[in-house]
Formats: structure tokens, sequence, C-alpha cells
């Protein structure tokens, strides 16, 4: 049954819990999945697996900033528009 539901939008968090941008995210648990939303610094929510995919670190504890949720561990940061992460490094 749960994978016919994941073909489908369904409703996990209200707009009104995720009040202000770069706000404290939400913790969210849908069919058996734990995920994290926030809304980034443009207004956008985002959904993201509650834990980072390079050391598993609980995202709940990132840092919402500059239109994404930053990883404490390495700084992977995840977009809400996209859930591809990417280190917090300078270049050179």
């Amino acid at each position: 049954m749960g994978r016919y539901f994941r073909r489908f939008w369904q409703p996990v968090v209200l707009s009104e819990e995720l009040p202000e941008p770069d706000g404290t995210p939400v913790r969210v648990q849908i069919m058996g999945e734990k995920l994290v939303a926030f809304r980034d610094s443009d207004g956008e929510v985002g959904l993201v697996d509650a834990r980072c995919p390079h050391r598993g670190a609980d995202l709940y504890y990132g840092r919402n900033e500059g239109c994404g949720l930053r990883c404490v561990f390495h700084g992977w940061k995840f977009e809400s528009h996209r859930q591809a992460g990417r280190p917090a490094e300078r270049a050179g």
C-alpha cells in the first residue's frame, strides 16, 4: 500500500508550521520515512531525508541559511528545489 501512495502528493505539514524563512526545521514522519521540512530564504518549502547521506547527521539540527538547509557535520547543503548536497568548501 505504501508503494502505491508514494506515487501521489501527500500532505505532511501545514504551511503555518513553517512560518518564517530560515526558521526552525520541522521533523516529519510519513509512511515510515523520517523527513525534515523547512522554509528557505526565498520562502519556498523544502522536504529532505532526516539524515545527511554523507555521515548520517540529523538534518533537523542543520543551519537553515542561504536558500537551503546546511548539515552541521561537514556543511553539505540541501536546497528546497533539489536534494543535491555539496560541501561548503572555498575554491583554491
